[in-house]
């Protein structure tokens, strides 16, 4: 049981290494709205190309991914319909037999209209995400606040020193 805590503890490090609370915030909802984005197989290295430059937490970003992808096979139609509604057009490929049907018929008029119902997807997601996504953010901000009072050891002696106050603004989750 030991063991298994220890690897555990070293498990969550990785999660938690170099993140200050801006960053957390921004590694969760960077990997929601880039997982939630209607169109399959770009999540991991939109993340990837994402995270490096911005210098967030790939793991906990490629985490959430996971986490949160059946969501968007939830989500892509209801995505695809606001954004036709939104648009003033009529969606037609919304069905298996109907893209099947389609793609014998005229493969490329199919594709044309599989084009249109990403594009309605789309701006649904736009829509409805983008403003969801600046607002979690702020309140994630408010909510992950450094402890600005905290308390550290002193190595002299081991004891705490309730003059000791960590800087606020290196204060990081370590």
């Amino acid at each position: 049981m030991e063991l298994f805590k220890k690897i555990w503890q070293k498990f969550l490090g990785l999660f938690k290494q170099g993140l200050t609370p801006k960053e957390l915030a921004q590694s969760l909802i960077i990997s929601i709205l880039v997982t939630l984005f209607p169109a399959f197989g770009i999540t991991t290295t939109a993340l990837t190309f994402i995270a490096i430059p911005a210098r967030l937490n790939l793991p906990v970003m490629i985490t959430i991914s996971y986490i949160l992808e059946p969501l968007k096979y939830l989500l892509i139609i209801p995505f695809i319909h606001f954004g036709s509604s939104i648009l003033g057009m009529e969606h037609s490929l919304l069905t298996f037999e109907a893209i099947k049907s389609s793609f014998e018929l005229n493969f490329w008029f199919t594709l044309k209209d599989l084009s249109f119902e990403l594009i309605c997807g789309i701006v649904g997601w736009a829509i409805i995400t983008l403003p969801l996504g600046l607002f979690s953010y702020l309140l994630l901000k408010v909510l992950i606040k450094p402890k600005t009072n905290q308390l550290v050891s002193n190595e002299n002696n081991g004891s705490l020193n309730s003059t000791e106050i960590k800087n606020p603004s290196t204060n990081r989750f370590a």
